[in-house]
């Protein structure tokens, strides 16, 4: 290290820093993943006693329960019956308004923005003329457009009948002119009035005043009037068609629309207290006008809708309304209503339903006390199966039985196929790998690519080519079985991943999928524990008399991505990235550098660094790998006692002073 000082105070920086940061996550963690508090011990039933003891008297008392709730609330119950036909009411009515007053803005807003734009100059009459008249006559559910100067003079553009008339307006000597054509200029947005009376149309106006703004300087106002008389009109033909009476109130007292008033006129043009609107008790419809004085409140079918229960000369009418806003600076209630006998078809059918229903749950629980019994036994020899297949126990799983029940019979043979096909996928697939995804994801079935800090492990036979000359096809395979699961024992006894075997070559990493802190620890460890097992297979094979396996192995630690990656029709848990790619020409460097030996571990600077004196190691100095710009600076791992096996430059083991 005497040689590399700059390397050394980067190397220590950064091992301080990863330390500082790893105890703050298992601080963290430790809040995170502390066990709840110890309580009761769950009372859980065998399937058997279940199905056998209870489930008959609990399925009686169940539907019992709920058949006399049923009968003591068949009010609620016809509620729920109507639910799908009064919401769909309500939302004809409100959307028949909206319908009939959204084109009434859209069309102030057309004209405000073609003044705005300077299309169109408020002051050329003729030009102002044409737009209104245009306006109007494209948006037959608008009455009536005018636009008005600052000093309430302009023009005005009306439907009388199937005629379009234009006037002039003058409002200069108006002695009670409503705040929003007074504040037109204080307001940027467009606002609804309260309704108006119309002498001349003989009905109640709507009005959307749309102020008009160009380069900062007030033009005037925009005024889109719209007749509710077409929305009675609207509601009487609903009354026809679906048999439900709608109404829309402006507010508690005063109705905007009824059926009724499609064929009612009024003058209110002397009225001087309320809005331009008929009361509930003038419209031909007494329930409606005792709806707040004697109707009584019940439950409805959804939050928003307010429910009442009318009775009138000894008959009962259902009120259901919501509110509707947008129109106005007050909300409008939107209602329907109808007899309530008109569901005491239901309510009969219910009772009808509950006696048959309950003459068929005795009979069930008859049948379940036979069959259950012969099911749950089955069952529970399935589950008990199943339960080996989530601890991955293939090998020790019965074959199941067949059964004389359908279904039974499909999933003991579905089951016993997905067993036999399970230990084939055991002998293809770590189930070690697989039992720590799952304990790390809570059994999820998909896993997110992530970006990691790992250290990886690449191994190889020196010479191995040379060696299979000289071996038959099954001796060959031997070795490498024999030698794959001596190195897979070792990786795998400190927490290490084997991702795949490369012809005579391990692919294994740590600090994946678990989070590991010591991952490079564990791979230094694990690349001892291979030097001495590699050793100790040596002296038996040289004593058999067969040539001694020499093992080059390459270790580097760095971020990687790991995850599922693959095609859609076979994907692996792996890892990819340039520390790989490090790792792989670490090991490859090995081969200049191993000599007699029979085992040679090279590692990077990180891994050395943070494996924290987990192993014996001697720095060989910078080396150039094959395919990368610059130098690397390597490592060699030797056993105790070996001293500088690597040769080169290195400069002596790691001191512990020089590790913190």
């Amino acid at each position: 290290m005497a040689d590399h000082p700059t390397k050394r105070r980067f190397l220590q920086t950064g091992l301080r820093v990863s330390r500082l940061k790893e105890a703050m996550r298992k601080k963290g963690g430790s809040r995170r993943t502390r066990p709840p508090a110890l309580g009761r011990p769950r009372l859980r039933l065998p399937i058997a006693a279940v199905l056998v003891a209870g489930f008959g008297s609990l399925m009686l008392l169940a539907v019992a329960s709920v058949l006399v709730l049923g009968l003591v609330s068949a009010s609620r119950n016809t509620f729920t019956l109507l639910n799908d036909r009064a919401d769909l009411a309500l939302s004809g009515v409100e959307v028949r308004i909206r319908n009939q007053l959204n084109p009434a803005r859209d069309m102030a807003r057309f004209v405000a923005g073609l003044m705005e734009r300077g299309e169109l100059d408020p002051a050329d009459s003729r030009s102002l003329q044409d737009t209104l008249r245009g306006a109007l006559a494209g948006a037959p559910d608008v009455t009536g457009i005018a636009f008005f100067h600052p000093d309430r003079t302009g023009l005005r553009a009306d439907r009388l009948g199937n005629q379009l008339h234009i006037g002039r307006e003058d409002l200069r000597h108006e002695p009670e002119l409503g705040p929003e054509l007074r504040n037109g200029a204080d307001r940027t947005t467009a606002v609804w009035a309260d309704p108006l009376w119309s002498k001349e149309a003989g009905t109640s106006f709507v009005t959307l005043f749309q102020p008009v703004r160009r380069n900062g300087t007030y033009l005037g106002q925009v005024v889109v009037g719209v007749s509710l008389g077409d929305l009675s009109r609207f509601l009487s033909t609903l009354y026809v068609e679906q048999g439900l009476n709608a109404f829309v109130l402006f507010d508690r007292q005063h109705v905007l629309a009824h059926p009724s008033l499609a064929g009612m006129k009024f003058d209110f043009s002397t009225k001087t207290e309320g809005p331009p609107l008929p009361r509930i008790d003038q419209v031909a419809d007494p329930a409606l006008a005792a709806l707040w004085q004697t109707g009584q409140p019940v439950d409805a079918l959804k939050k928003r809708v307010e429910g009442r229960l009318v009775n009138v000369l000894d008959e009962d009418y259902l009120f259901l309304m919501r509110s509707m806003a947008g129109y106005g600076q007050q909300d409008w209630i939107i209602g329907i209503s109808f007899r309530a006998n008109e569901a005491s078809a239901e309510v009969r059918r219910l009772y009808t339903t509950g006696l048959a229903g309950l003459g068929i749950l005795l009979i069930s629980v008859a049948v379940a006390l036979i069959v259950g019994r012969r099911i749950s036994t089955q069952v529970a020899h399935l589950a008990e199966a199943a339960d080996r297949v989530r601890t991955f126990e293939f090998r020790e799983i019965s074959e199941l039985p067949d059964s004389r029940l359908r279904e039974l019979a499909r999933a003991n043979s579905a089951f016993n196929a997905m067993v036999a096909g399970l230990r084939w996928f055991e002998t293809y697939v770590p189930k070690a790998l697989v039992l720590r995804l799952m304990h790390r994801r809570g059994g999820l079935t998909s896993f997110q690519s992530e970006e990691r800090e790992v250290t990886v492990m690449f191994t190889d036979i020196r010479g191995f080519s040379r060696m299979a000359e000289h071996m038959g096809a099954a001796d060959t395979a031997a070795l490498l079985n024999e030698h794959f699961t001596l190195l897979a024992n070792c990786i795998e006894a400190e927490g290490g991943t084997v991702d795949k075997f490369i012809g005579d070559a391990i692919m294994a990493f740590w600090g994946a999928p678990e989070e590991q802190p010591d991952h490079a620890a564990r791979a230094l460890r694990a690349a001892h524990a291979i030097t001495r097992a590699v050793r100790e297979g040596n002296r038996r094979r040289v004593a058999e008399g067969l040539p001694p396996i020499r093992v080059r192995i390459g270790l580097h630690s760095g971020p990687v991505v790991v995850g599922n990656i693959g095609s859609a029709s076979r994907i692996n848990y792996t890892i990819v990235g340039d520390t790989v790619n490090v790792a792989a020409r670490i090991e490859e460097l090995a081969s200049a550098l191993q000599g007699d030996e029979e085992v040679i571990v090279l590692s990077s600077a990180a891994t050395a660094f943070q494996g924290d004196g987990a192993a014996p190691l001697d720095c060989v100095g910078d080396r150039t790998l094959r395919g990368r710009t610059g130098t690397t600076e390597v490592w060699r791992v030797t056993l105790d006692g070996d001293g500088d096996n690597g040769g080169g430059d290195g400069a002596g083991a790691v001191r512990e002073e020089e590790k913190a």
